[in-house]
């Protein structure tokens, strides 16, 4: 299939100003027009210097630079010569070049020098102090795209600016969107709006708010909505994941999470303070946990993930990434077996942290037990579902 040229990337191209500040909803485009554009200001002028930067290395590899490459080779262009994937960096022949980084420090990032093309993607993650001397230190262009969960750093320091253009794009301007994500996308509008009718604006109105409409949405204090119960797994779902988090003054949390697509079904098996490895592995084995289907594992504590494999289990570290899992479990529908009493009582009290009234991204390290192990096992589904590559949504 070729390259579509969308009103988003049309309307992208029109700006003229230094710095472009594009907030949008999913599936509208925003960063799958900005990597063609990136790539045409590298063949346009000679020996730029382009970086694309994420918060992780994880959200790089998985966001940007998995479109930048994806790109590329369904365009035909792709040069496995010009590739450095230690540096993740991509040479030009006339040598302009495209580095995806992140930075975990603002020294670190005022060390990494000047840029003439600068690219922050999903920059409402992104520190303000390391965007900031990312920002100071670029000579041309700057492009930040956003889902705006929440208002944050560009929205103070840079939307109403002489140098900044701000566009607010959504489904609706991608032409190339698949039907099947758009019929999801009115799904989901169909939840908000009935959300709304029943005057319970929650997490479905607020989801769309940000996603569907591209607006700005409010952080809410439930991490997650309260999930449907069923007492029975839906034939649907055929293959599954374990997710383990390891405890023992606090409870040790098994799941057996199913999936499907984007639908995800969740059994509890353990939840059990004071266990040791033994008595894990013994009830492992009592429940006929198989060893040859991934157990994502909190890996805070190895000697006990090492007795897992040295019992025979698929034992692997987990993805412990808490904003790209809690998103994650967050765009699935979920539904919990009724039986899962503890998983049920946790998805009720999971909160967000407030300071002062407010609620912020940070997570309550309490009734998390089973939603981390929920997290690991959602992390290696979405990893299994998008082959390892960016999420649809």
């Amino acid at each position: 299939m070729s390259f579509e040229i969308t009103t988003t990337l049309r309307t992208l191209l029109k700006s003229k100003k230094r710095i472009k500040v594009v907030q949008g909803a999913t599936s509208s485009g925003k960063t799958f027009s900005i990597i063609p554009i990136l790539i045409d200001r590298a063949l346009a002028t000679p020996h730029q210097r382009i970086t694309v930067v994420a918060e992780t290395m994880q959200g790089v590899r998985e966001g940007a630079m998995a479109i930048f490459m994806d790109f590329l080779i369904k365009e035909g262009r792709f040069v496995q010569e010009q590739w450095n994937g230690t540096f993740l960096k991509y040479r030009f022949r006339n040598g302009s070049t495209i580095q995806f980084k992140s930075f975990d420090t603002e020294g670190k990032a005022k060390a990494s020098g000047k840029h003439q093309i600068l690219f922050l993607n999903e920059a409402n993650h992104i520190e303000y102090e390391i965007a900031d001397a990312l920002i100071v230190r670029t000579t041309g262009e700057i492009w930040l795209d956003f889902n705006a969960d929440s208002e944050f750093w560009a929205h103070k320091e840079l939307v109403g600016r002489d140098d900044v253009d701000f566009m607010k794009f959504t489904y609706k301007e991608n032409e190339a969107i698949p039907q099947a994500i758009k019929d999801d996308l009115l799904r989901r509008e169909a939840k908000a709006m009935a959300e709304d009718k029943r005057g319970q604006r929650g997490y479905w109105w607020n989801w769309w708010q940000v996603y569907g409409l591209g607006e700005v949405g409010q952080l809410l204090e439930n991490v997650y909505p309260v999930w449907e119960q069923a007492t029975e797994k839906p034939e649907r779902f055929k293959y599954f994941v374990y997710g383990l988090d390891f405890g023992f003054e606090h409870p040790t949390a098994l799941v057996k999470v199913w999936y499907c697509e984007h639908d995800l079904f969740i059994e509890e098996l353990i939840y059990k303070s004071g266990i040791t490895s033994g008595g894990l592995l013994a009830e492992m084995k009592r429940l006929g946990i198989e060893t040859d289907v991934e157990i994502m594992c909190d890996y805070s504590r190895p000697e006990m993930m090492q007795d897992l494999i040295n019992d025979g289990y698929y034992a692997l570290k987990a993805n412990k990434s808490v904003d790209d899992g809690l998103s994650f479990i967050n765009e699935c529908n979920v539904t919990v077996s009724a039986s899962a009493i503890n998983i049920i009582e946790e998805n009720k009290k999971y909160k967000r942290k407030k300071i002062n009234g407010v609620v912020t991204e940070g997570v309550v390290k309490m009734n998390d037990d089973a939603m981390d192990a929920i997290r690991y096992a959602g992390m290696e589904i979405k990893s299994l579902i998008t082959g390892g590559g960016y999420s649809i949504l």
